[in-house]
């Protein structure tokens, strides 16, 4: 009775010109693959992380591998960081997981001028008003050189929640640099 139904369901897929074996290779072979990235997923999770960013606020990147020694890097500047949100807002609380661009840190003089802001007299971006439901938001203003350890983070989405209304990031809340992104 088995061998009946197996030799059904193959005569429909045998005469679309279908070959159950080369489906059954493949499937093999995706297996494979599924099972050799986890495997190197929990041999290097120590050294890096596989994360999903699901945001508005970094343009076209959704998938990035996160390396996890934030040390050996002089400087973040221009860098995708992932990290833990720092303060309860209205909008977020904290520690939800969140990834910006670094656009000024330490040792930096970051000035802000009305709505703009200015990093080593370079424009890195403006901030709104309202936010998208019209409600008024609290803008973040500094003068001065940005102390050791803090950095100035940005999404590339001018409606982005960043540095902009809730101030610097401090080192310890980032969890990974981005070293490839897609």
């Amino acid at each position: 009775m088995q061998n009946k139904r197996l030799r059904t369901l193959k005569k429909p897929l045998h005469k679309k010109g279908i070959d159950l074996k080369f489906i059954a290779y493949i499937l093999a072979f995706c297996l494979s693959a599924l099972v050799l990235i986890l495997v190197l997923m929990e041999a290097f999770k120590k050294y890096y992380s596989l994360a999903f960013f699901r945001t508005n606020s970094i343009t076209n990147v959704t998938w990035v591998i996160l390396e996890r020694d934030i040390k050996k890097y002089s400087s973040l500047k221009n860098k995708i960081v992932s990290f833990d949100f720092p303060i309860d807002t209205q909008y977020f609380k904290k520690d939800t997981p969140f990834a910006k661009e670094v656009k000024c840190e330490s040792g930096d003089t970051l000035n802000t001028q009305g709505k703009e802001y200015f990093c080593n007299s370079i424009p890195i971006g403006k901030a709104r008003t309202t936010d998208s439901n019209g409600n008024p938001v609290k803008q973040f203003i500094f003068n001065g050189v940005i102390p050791e350890n803090y950095y100035f983070v940005m999404g590339d989405n001018p409606k982005s929640f960043d540095s902009r209304y809730w101030g610097f990031l401090e080192k310890e809340n980032i969890r990974g640099v981005s070293i490839w992104k897609y």
